[in-house]
């Protein structure tokens, strides 16, 4: 599949336990599951996570919040608070696993900076959450940055974590979207709505280096309906 909008929201939850539920967001390029968690319910986490809505703790005592990144190579309890946990899981594959056992990378953790393009053209600032086989960064982008037409070497998964943005044809994605696209097909323009949007977005096989399609044609061609 070359591309998807996914929509979490016209999804339907499927009971796990009494309090905890799951739903598949996408098979692709891996499967990557949500799952929700009712106020003062433990459940169990594992694998690379991305928490989306809500706060809690884990048993080793690390407290989690909406844009923290996990990483936990065995299963850990997690007990959600008072207002729910909601979190995705990127079931990896071993290529892409990381090296170590466990991690976490809080919201505010890593420092804002430039996302330095070769042609010089502006940017947004990022953070760099990941970085290997599997890299991930947060941006933002203010309400007038528009980026044109271009791609990325790898697969690419997108978590809008507020705002909203318009991809090309591809319309609007709102908060709680996540958008899937494979690597070497163009697309655009990206152009934030009117509060901006902020999203983190997952590079499946490498780094996210940028093209422009006006520089670099993409190898696979524009995206199509």
């Amino acid at each position: 599949m070359n591309w998807q909008h996914i929509k979490p929201a016209a999804l339907a939850w499927h009971t796990v336990s009494p309090g905890f539920s799951t739903r598949l967001l996408t098979p692709y390029p891996f499967p990557v599951q949500q799952y929700g968690a009712d106020a003062q319910v433990d459940a169990p986490l594992k694998g690379l996570v991305l928490i989306q809505e809500g706060s809690g703790e884990l048993a080793s005592g690390v407290q989690v919040a909406a844009g923290d990144l996990l990483w936990r190579r065995s299963t850990e309890r997690v007990h959600a608070n008072g207002a729910g946990l909601i979190w995705s899981e990127l079931e990896l594959p071993p290529s892409m696993q990381p090296g170590v056992d466990s991690f976490r990378v809080g919201v505010d953790e890593k420092p804002w900076q430039a996302f330095e393009d070769p042609a010089g053209r502006p940017t947004q600032p990022v953070q760099v959450l990941l970085e290997g086989t599997l890299s991930a960064l947060r941006t933002r982008f203010v309400p007038t940055y528009e980026a044109g037409e271009h791609w990325h070497d790898f697969d690419t998964l997108y978590f809008i974590t507020a705002g909203d943005m318009q991809f090309g044809f591809e319309g609007q994605y709102y908060t709680g979207d996540v958008r899937q696209v494979r690597g070497g097909f163009s697309y655009g323009p990206e152009k934030p709505g009117p509060s901006g949007v902020e999203f983190v977005l997952f590079s499946c096989g490498g780094p996210v280096n940028l093209h422009w399609s006006d520089l670099e044609p993409s190898p696979r061609g524009a995206l199509c309906r």
